[in-house]
C-alpha cells in the first residue's frame, strides 16, 4: 500500500474549504504519512476544524513553499551555480522558462522540491496549486504519481481568452496527472473542455461526516411558531442570497411567519444588509457571520428548510457541487434550490427537495410553501433527504475511492 501522500493546496488551513481538511484528516486516520504543501500557511485558529487538525498534528507536517533565495546578489549567484551543477540534468529539461528566471529562481526551485522526491502520491486540491509540482514531475525530479482534484473555481472561464490561457496553464498538469477527480458531471464537462483525457476522469463528490451531521431528533414543522429557513455560504453574487431574501419578502407579504438565517462572510454583506433594510425584513432575515462546523450543525438543528440559492453569476460561473446541501440533508432539512451548475446532482428533485429555475423567486416561494403547507410532505421529504445524504455523500465511502486511486 502507498503510505505517503502530499496534499498540495493554495492555502492551509482555510475556514471555508472544510472538505480539503476532511480529506487530509481521513488520509492521516487511515495510516498514510501525510504532508501538506501550500503557498500560504495560515495560523491554526483560521480553521473551522482546529481541534481535529491539532489532535492529528497536521500543521507540524505543513510546508509553506519557500525557495529560500538569498537576498545578497553575490551569494545568490554563487548558490545558483552550485545548484545548477547539482541538478543539471533536471535543469536542462525545463523548457519555456525566461533566461533570467532559469538562473535566478529555477535552481532554488529544484532544490526545494527535491525534499519531496520520495513522496508516493501528490494529491493536488485546486488545480492551480499544482502547476509547479506537475513541472517537477514532468522533468523527473519528482517520482510520485499525481492525482488532481478540480473544483469549480479551477475550471471556470468567462470568455475565450481566459479559456485559452487556462488550456495552456493546465496542459502539463493534465498530462502529468494519473487521475483527475471532479465532484459532479457538470464539472467533468468543463474539465474535458480544458483538455483533460476522459479516461483519467473519476467522479467523486465531496463527502461529509455522517456521524457528525446527524440530527438529534426527527424534523417536523412547528404549529404555533415561525418556520426557520437557513443558507450557508460566502456572501458573494454566486450564492444568490439576494433572490432568497426577496423570496422571504414574498412569503411574509402573503402572511407566512418565517425567519431566514444566512451563515457566512464576504464582500456582499453591506449590500445584503441594505436589501434587508429596504425590504423591511430586519426582524425576519439575519446575517450571522462566519461559523465553525459545530456552530453550523447547531444552526441546522434549529432550522427547518435549507435554501440553496446559488446562481450563475455575471462571469458565467456556477456552483460545481455545494457540499452544504449534503450537510443540510444529512440533518434532515429538505432543500429548495435553483437549478444551477452542479447543484441538481446534490439532491433528488421532488424527493429530497425542489429544483427551481434560476432567479424565479415566485416559483422558489411556491416550492417552499409546498413544504410549509403540507406537514406530511415535509416529513417524508426530510426522511428522504437523510437517506439520500447517507447513500451519496458518506465521507468514509468517498474517501475510500481516493485511497483506491492512491494505491
Amino acid at each position: 500500500m502507498i503510505r505517503s501522500v502530499c496534499f498540495v493546496v493554495p492555502e492551509f488551513p482555510s475556514v471555508s474549504e472544510t472538505f480539503v481538511a476532511n480529506q487530509i484528516l481521513q488520509a492521516k486516520i487511515h495510516g498514510y504519512r501525510v504532508v501538506v504543501l501550500t503557498k500560504n500557511k495560515l495560523p491554526l485558529h483560521i480553521s473551522s476544524q482546529k481541534e481535529l487538525l491539532s489532535a492529528h498534528s497536521i500543521l507540524d507536517d505543513t510546508f509553506a513553499i519557500d525557495f529560500k533565495i538569498p537576498k545578497s546578489k553575490i551569494k545568490r549567484r554563487l548558490q545558483s551555480l552550485i545548484l545548477i551543477f547539482k541538478y543539471l540534468k533536471f535543469w536542462l529539461r525545463v523548457n519555456n522558462v525566461p533566461v533570467r528566471e532559469r538562473f535566478s529562481t529555477l535552481p532554488f526551485q529544484l532544490n526545494y522540491y527535491n525534499q519531496f522526491k520520495d513522496i508516493s502520491v501528490f494529491h493536488i486540491q485546486f488545480a492551480l496549486a499544482g502547476l509547479e509540482v506537475a513541472q517537477m514531475k514532468s522533468i523527473g525530479l519528482l517520482q510520485g504519481r499525481i492525482i488532481t482534484t478540480f473544483h469549480g473555481y479551477d475550471a471556470h472561464f468567462q470568455n475565450l481568452e481566459v479559456f485559452n490561457t487556462m488550456q495552456r496553464q493546465y496542459k502539463e498538469l493534465l498530462e502529468a496527472s494519473c487521475y483527475i477527480t471532479v465532484n459532479t458531471p457538470y464539472l467533468a464537462e468543463k474539465v474535458k473542455l480544458l483538455g483533460a483525457d476522459l479516461k483519467k476522469i473519476r467522479l467523486i463528490p465531496m463527502g461529509i461526516d455522517l456521524e457528525f451531521f446527524q440530527s438529534k431528533s426527527e424534523k417536523s414543522l412547528p404549529t404555533n411558531s415561525p418556520i426557520h429557513l437557513i443558507s450557508v455560504g460566502r456572501l458573494i453574487k454566486l450564492k444568490g442570497f439576494e433572490y432568497a431574501i426577496k423570496t422571504i419578502k414574498l412569503l411574509i407579504d402573503q402572511g407566512y411567519r418565517v425567519t431566514y438565517t444566512i451563515v457566512g462572510g464576504g464582500h456582499e454583506k453591506d449590500y445584503l444588509l441594505g436589501l434587508v433594510a429596504a425590504l423591511d425584513l430586519k426582524d425576519s432575515v439575519f446575517l450571522v457571520g462566519v461559523k465553525n462546523q459545530k456552530e453550523i450543525k447547531d444552526l441546522l438543528e434549529e432550522h427547518h428548510i435549507f435554501l440553496m440559492s446559488s446562481i450563475t453569476d455575471t462571469t458565467n460561473r456556477a456552483e460545481a457541487q455545494g457540499v452544504v446541501t449534503a450537510e443540510a440533508q444529512a440533518m434532515g432539512l429538505p432543500i429548495v434550490a435553483f437549478k444551477s451548475g452542479g447543484v441538481p446532482y446534490t439532491l433528488s428533485d421532488n424527493k429530497t427537495g425542489f429544483l427551481i429555475e434560476e432567479k424565479n423567486i415566485e416559483e422558489y416561494a411556491a416550492a417552499i410553501l409546498k413544504l410549509v403547507n403540507n406537514p406530511n410532505l415535509y416529513n417524508t421529504t426530510s426522511a428522504a433527504a437523510k437517506d439520500f445524504a447517507a447513500t451519496n455523500f458518506s465521507r468514509d465511502i468517498l474517501s475510500s475511492k481516493f485511497f483506491e486511486l492512491y494505491n
